[in-house]
C-alpha cells in the first residue's frame, strides 16, 4: 500500500497508515511530493512508470537505466560544485582529461589503473567525486571497482537502490526496514 502526498496543505505530520501503524518507506520526490509506502517497490513505482507491472529482470533494467541517468545528474552537480569551490578549473588545459572522465556517459564502465602497475585498480583521488553505478563494475562486470573519492549508486536491488539515492544527497529517503546486510538509512 502506498500514498503520495502533494503537500497542498501543510499538515505538519505524515499521513496515518490505514492500519494505524507507521509507513515503512518514505521518500521526498523532486516535485516536492512525498511517497509513503509499505515496500521499496511501491516507492520506485512512483519514480519509474510501469515498474510494478514487470518481472524482476525488467525491474532491474529500469533501475539500472534510472541509476545511470541519476549518476549523470549527480556528477554534473558535483562538477559544478568542484568548479565553484576551486577544485577544478575548466580553463586549465591540464585538467581537460579530468573533466573528460567526470563527464563520461554513466552507462560506460571506466577502467582506472596505476600507470606503474597495469591491471591493478587505482583510487580516484581528485577533489571532485566520481559518480558511478555499481552494476558497471565487479562483481557484475569484469571492471574492478574504483576506490577513493567515489559516490556509488547501487541499483542491484530495490532497498539498496533507494538507500544509495539518499546517499547522493539529491533524494531524501527514510525507512524503518532493516534488511539483512544493509544498514538503515
Amino acid at each position: 500500500m502506498k500514498q503520495r502526498d502533494y503537500h497542498e496543505a501543510c499538515h505538519g505530520s505524515q499521513p496515518r497508515h490505514p492500519d494505524g501503524g507507521e509507513w515503512v518507506h518514505v521518500m521526498i520526490l523532486h516535485d516536492g511530493s512525498t511517497v509513503y509506502a509499505d515496500t521499496a517497490a511501491e516507492v520506485l513505482s512512483e519514480m519509474l512508470p510501469g515498474y510494478q507491472d514487470t518481472d524482476e529482470p525488467a525491474r532491474r533494467r529500469l533501475r539500472v537505466r534510472h541509476a545511470q541517468q541519476v549518476a549523470g545528474l549527480v556528477q554534473r552537480l558535483e562538477l559544478e560544485r568542484g568548479i565553484a569551490e576551486g577544485g577544478l578549473d575548466p580553463s586549465d588545459p591540464s585538467q581537460a582529461a579530468l573533466e573528460q572522465i567526470l563527464t563520461t556517459d554513466k552507462s560506460v564502465s571506466l577502467g582506472l589503473e596505476l600507470p606503474d602497475a597495469p591491471g591493478r585498480p587505482a583510487d580516484w583521488l581528485p577533489p571532485v567525486p566520481l559518480v558511478l553505478v555499481t552494476t558497471g563494475y565487479a562483481p557484475h562486470t569484469k571492471y574492478p571497482q574504483i576506490g577513493g573519492n567515489v559516490v556509488w549508486i547501487d541499483p542491484a536491488d530495490e532497498a539498496d537502490y533507494l538507500a544509495s539515492l539518499h546517499r547522493t544527497g539529491i533524494f531524501s529517503y527514510w525507512t524503518s526496514a532493516a534488511p539483512a546486510g544493509s544498514r538503515r538509512e
